[in-house]
């Protein structure tokens, strides 16, 4: 296999992995503080309901988990096709969002669909279109992570500061603005 061949694999393959896990992440999390709140009344206790709401947790995580990842090919598909030979630093990320979202709320529920089909037979759309806002939701917040990890990536292996890409996102949470406080004091001497 020639290198540019494994080069795309590779990218790929760490694209998936991202949306797997990013997906995972969120819904498990999603799924656990849900699976607190559930007002089943066979479930009395305390401990018992943690238990559902960890078990919930990561039994969605699991699915959701797969679902970006075979979303996040998809997306690493659509991303090849319309960003061709474009660098980092041309791609708005914004727009990359939004393809993203696209991806997740369209492939989502062909995705699920799909796997009715392969189980047994199709289920009616209202069933698997339900879940479009959720999957968009994933697939922009996933695409615009991806954009900004791989800015902040490539600025790291260039040498150059994160801080000196155009729209990188300020990360001290308490920027300081007065000189005197940036630069250490000196003795003075009498």
């Amino acid at each position: 296999m020639s290198d540019s061949r494994s080069r795309q694999l590779r990218a790929v393959l760490r694209t998936a992995l991202t949306w797997a896990a990013a997906w995972a992440v969120a819904g498990g999390t999603i799924a656990g503080v849900l699976g607190l709140f559930d007002p089943n009344p066979g479930i009395e206790s305390l401990p018992e309901r943690l238990g559902m709401a960890i078990f919930a947790g990561v039994a969605w995580g699991i699915r959701f988990g797969i679902a970006g990842g075979v979303i996040g090919t998809v997306f690493s598909a659509a991303v090849r096709f319309t960003y061709m030979g474009r660098r980092l630093r041309d791609i708005n990320p914004a727009k990359f969002a939004l393809l993203g979202g696209i991806v997740g709320g369209v492939g989502v529920p062909l995705y699920l669909q799909l796997m009715n089909v392969l189980s047994g037979g199709p289920i009616p759309w209202g069933l698997v279109a339900d879940d479009a806002g959720w999957a968009a939701l994933f697939g922009a917040a996933a695409a615009g992570g991806s954009i900004l990890l791989a800015r902040r990536g490539e600025a790291l292996a260039a040498g150059t500061e994160p801080e000196a890409l155009e729209g990188s996102i300020d990360l001290d949470p308490m920027p300081v603005h007065d000189e005197s406080l940036r630069k250490p004091a000196r003795a003075t001497r009498r």
